[in-house]
């Protein structure tokens, strides 16, 4: 069953568009399933070594010949198991505890043998392991209350399987749980959701307990309660409708890559978190979103990290790299591999902006739609000519990259209002001078020798500016009341109204004027409460940064766009100097 995988030039490319079609994600699936088998008979390898009388080995050698006997029975049973991302994250985990020489799972295998054979109706009898009072089918359930064995025996005729002296049941009867059906003691299918939308399925396990596909950031949930569980399926369903009709081109390959989704238990009821994993292809984990638009995006968003996973597993696209850049979607630097994941995911997001504006039909939502269209297809052109600068990526990845690039050049032909154009560009540029002030520095030495060079009235031109460097937090910098009023002006038009008929409340005079489009008089409030500061504070520097821009026409633009760290780094030397000096004549002198 495994097999040697190569991507057609026409799926390479079709990836690199953003999309691709089923045909092509069931290639890389394919791939993923002979990938863990490899790893298998990696990790079997390792086992020959290791004291056979350990219960695990045993447990891993007889999960080992129970496979190899579904195999032979039903080969269908063997691919569905390997195609799991249980499998590949089991597998992954599994090598690296081998390498750093601590205990391996070795019994979760019985477990995968035992679910394929309940599937398959193959014969056995084998020990499993009882994790958190759980014996864990991967894929189709559990059994619970077991008590506090390490170890049950399992035994199946087939037809049936005894659970030790739990309980006992049809091996039918043991599959994930789509709705009301006969109970069976002890058992809890994995739940799933069947969503259907004009003639096109999409069936999804919902894991939760499955501690292999809880390795993200934000915990699993509990086990759902039954109202949690139609509240996911009601959203999967209402997303599928979103999806079907008008972003096929990520709706059908979806269908045919993710099988498994991890609700995650979220900080807050407001908050939205999801994640994948490059070792678990066909998972993504994420919280309940508030809606069918946002869980369809978020769909769209996290399914093309498992696409670039599974590419990526076929053909390295980056080669090791130290360097650490900007991503116009993270307050941190990232490594070149997260800048690609990154770009990749956003491409996603514009295409489904870029489809999702023409659905919409209230003014707030279309101009919601529009703004995240126009912010995300124009950092595609900044991420791609990154990455392609770099030497970090592999001949394939400049291919990659440099479709991925003329991809995001097509969105940028279609047109968008002004207005939302506007906001985007204002909520980007906040972005980019707020990373740059928290990342970008150029040390103490260089910032003193400019800052008496700028004392001594010496013209900058013809001399060389010091080299900036990226650090993962050289200067606090707050997300301001003004910063969320201008992401506010498009993520919640109604609200952002009613609070400009209150005033705007916590807004400086500097920010007000900003807020409302007063260039002139925001630049000069933001240079006053400079002056008047009892100490360099970098957010009157972005704010100062955005009035300027919103001049336009000014030869210090490019100074508060380019150099503005430096430009912080000189006036704050001179200030802790006992100088203060004026921002805008430094800012001319840097221009």
């Amino acid at each position: 069953m495994i097999t040697t995988h190569q991507l057609p030039e026409g799926a390479f490319a079709a990836l690199a568009s953003g999309g691709s079609d089923p045909a092509v994600v069931r290639d890389l699936r394919e791939a993923q399933r002979s990938k863990h088998l490899m790893l298998l008979h990696v990790i079997a390898a390792g086992t020959s070594g290791i004291d056979s009388g350990s219960a695990d080995v045993a447990a891993f050698q007889v999960g080992y010949r129970l496979l190899a006997a579904v195999q032979r029975a039903d080969p269908d049973s063997l691919a569905w198991i390997f195609r799991l991302p249980h499998i590949g994250a089991w597998a992954h985990d599994c090598l690296a505890s081998m390498d750093q020489h601590l205990p391996p799972d070795f019994g979760y295998l019985a477990a995968v043998g035992a679910a394929a054979a309940v599937r398959a109706g193959v014969p056995f009898e084998l020990d499993v392991p009882v994790r958190q009072g759980k014996i864990l089918l991967p894929g189709l359930g559990y059994f619970h209350g077991v008590g506090r064995d390490s170890w049950v025996r399992l035994r199946s005729d087939g037809a049936r399987l005894t659970v030790g002296a739990l309980t006992e049941a049809p091996c039918a009867a043991l599959r994930p749980d789509d709705g009301p059906g006969e109970p069976i003691p002890h058992w809890q299918g994995t739940q799933q959701a069947r969503a259907v939308a004009n003639g096109r399925t999409w069936t999804v396990l919902l894991e939760t307990a499955d501690h292999y596909l809880n390795r993200f950031a934000v915990p699993m949930s509990a086990p759902l309660t039954g109202d949690e569980v139609a509240n996911w399926r009601a959203c999967i369903q209402s997303a599928w409708e979103v999806l079907v009709p008008h972003h096929s081109w990520a709706a059908d390959p979806l269908a045919e890559g993710v099988s498994v989704l991890v609700p995650l238990r979220a900080p807050s009821d407001t908050d939205l978190d999801s994640a994948t994993a490059p070792t678990a292809f066909g998972a993504i984990a994420t919280s309940l979103p508030p809606g069918p638009v946002v869980m369809a995006e978020t769909l769209v968003h996290e399914f093309q990290h498992v696409k670039l996973g599974g590419l990526q597993d076929m053909m390295p696209l980056t080669k090791p790299c130290r360097e650490r850049v900007y991503a116009p979607w993270r307050p941190d630097p990232r490594p070149v591999g997260g800048l690609l994941q990154g770009v990749y995911a956003h491409l996603g997001i514009a295409r489904f902006w870029g489809a999702q504006r023409q659905v919409e039909t209230e003014p707030d939502d279309i101009l919601r739609a529009q703004v995240r269209f126009a912010r995300w297809r124009s950092m595609i052109e900044l991420a791609t000519a990154t990455l392609l600068r770099l030497d970090c990526l592999t001949p394939d990845g400049t291919r990659f990259v440099t479709m991925l690039r003329d991809e995001g050049a097509r969105l940028e032909f279609e047109a968008i209002p002004a207005v939302a154009r506007t906001i985007a560009s204002d909520v980007s540029l906040d972005h980019w001078l707020t990373w740059q002030l928290r990342h970008v520095t150029i040390g103490a030495a260089a910032a003193a020798g400019l800052a008496a060079t700028y004392q001594r009235g010496e013209p900058l031109a013809g001399r060389a500016l010091p080299e900036a460097r990226i650090e993962e937090e050289k200067r606090k910098v707050d997300f301001t009341a003004r910063s969320r009023l201008l992401h506010m002006r498009f993520l919640d038009p109604y609200r952002y109204r009613e609070l400009g008929d209150a005033g705007m409340p916590g807004l400086s005079e500097a920010d007000h004027f900003l807020v409302n489009g007063r260039a002139s008089l925001a630049v000069q409030a933001y240079r006053d409460e400079i002056l008047a500061a009892s100490e360099p504070l970098p957010h009157l520097w972005v704010g100062l940064a955005l009035g300027i821009h919103l001049l336009a026409q000014t030869p210090l633009l490019s100074a508060f766009t380019i150099r503005l760290p430096l430009m912080f780094d000189v006036y704050a030397y001179l200030f802790w100097q006992g100088i203060r000096s004026d921002p805008l004549e430094l800012a001319a002198w840097l221009a």
